[in-house]
């Protein structure tokens, strides 16, 4: 973790490829009329949800980003990153470029100390995963995120995935996360409203890539493939200018492979 701070002030389309996540096995619940106590895992959720609802001033920016070239790029060396036992997929290509973001936008990559009023800024990117599982939600974590490349950040979320719906993850795969990724794409979900986890001060909330009328670089009207994003982040530390700047920068990798790749 990084060094402490005090904090300064700072001034019905039609479906294409959506992010992708290995899929949670679909279980029928068995409801029954009346009182049902929570399990255990569910009762540490919704202690968790209330607790950050109630303590947190969040704000969520909703935006879209096109990403042809990103479709493109992964349609080019998925069969190719297959054949090494990787299903690569656009949730990884979103962590490595939220992971940069992370880095580029310090603020983003933090924690605030209510107790102290003191902003804890971290050097490592430790990007949660959210992943839904027939117990819950569970939220494992890619260390060090910004340095793997998204080979490797892929090859681990669907390793990380396994173990959470195999019921075989450690504790310490769910501890140190320093800024989460949601994931409701492979749903066929657009935009929504994710909760920060933990010491996070932001969490984004990845959509679906549609297709829909954009106008072109050359001015013409066509089809664009536009994936939505939603960026919650902690009023206390991020305001609403600092938050769009950094989902500006976001789109910008994810719009261009090749600028992600740079970074």
């Amino acid at each position: 973790l990084g060094d402490v701070y005090k904090r300064q002030e700072v001034a019905q389309p039609v479906q294409s490829p959506v992010p992708e996540a290995a899929p949670a096995p679909v279980v029928a619940p068995t409801v029954t009329e009346g009182r049902q106590p929570m399990t255990p895992t569910r009762r540490a959720i919704a202690n968790a949800m209330s607790a950050q609802n109630a303590a947190i001033p969040m704000v969520t920016n909703f935006d879209s980003v096109e990403v042809s070239k990103l479709v493109a790029h992964r349609q080019q060396f998925k069969q190719r990153v297959a054949d090494e036992g990787i299903h690569l997929t656009y949730l990884a290509y979103a962590v490595k470029a939220l992971a940069a973001t992370a880095k580029k936008f310090p603020e983003l990559n933090a924690s605030v100390d209510m107790a102290t009023h003191e902003i804890i800024y971290h050097e490592e990117v430790n990007m949660g995963i959210a992943v839904n599982a027939p117990a819950g939600l569970y939220v494992p974590v890619v260390a060090n995120a910004d340095a793997k490349s998204i080979t490797v950040i892929a090859k681990e979320i669907a390793e990380l995935a396994d173990a959470v719906r195999h019921g075989t993850i450690k504790p310490a795969q769910m501890k140190g996360s320093t800024i989460t990724i949601s994931n409701l794409g492979s749903a066929r979900g657009t935009w929504f409203t994710p909760i920060i986890n933990g010491s996070d001060v932001a969490i984004l909330g990845l959509g679906s890539i549609l297709k829909e009328p954009i106008v072109n670089e050359n001015g013409e009207l066509a089809v664009g493939q536009n994936m939505k994003l939603s960026l919650t982040y902690d009023h206390r530390l991020i305001d609403g200018m600092l938050g769009q700047t950094a989902m500006n920068y976001l789109k910008q990798l994810l719009a261009d492979p090749a600028y992600m790749l740079m970074e």
